[in-house]
């Protein structure tokens, strides 16, 4: 399956001037897949289902004044050992995903 790539212009900090461009390619749920020139693993992201994609959700803490402050709530991940194809992985699966069977221990 080929992904739309476009590219990112990333900044190496350091005080340096120095920059290079990394490829960027999105999947089609919406998700950002990063492909490395050095590596053919993509990054993965904490707090985020491997099965259905579900990641952290944004918001505020609003007190009794009604002060905002910011939070996320994060999935109910569990790092499970399931099959995939005929050989056993260990996934990060959310638990919404274990209940409803979408993953076979």
């Amino acid at each position: 399956m080929v992904f739309p790539v476009c590219r990112q212009v990333r900044d190496l900090g350091g005080g340096a001037d120095v920059r290079y461009s990394e490829p960027v390619a999105w999947r089609p749920d919406g998700r950002r897949l990063i492909d490395h020139p050095d590596t053919d693993q993509e990054n993965t992201v904490a707090a985020t289902c491997d099965v259905c994609g579900k990641g952290p959700s944004f918001g505020h803490s609003i007190s009794h004044s009604h002060r905002r402050t910011k939070r996320r709530w994060n999935p109910n991940i569990q790092r499970v050992r399931a099959m995939v194809g005929s050989t056993p992985k260990r996934l990060n699966v959310c638990t919404s995903c274990l209940k409803a069977g979408k993953v076979t221990r």
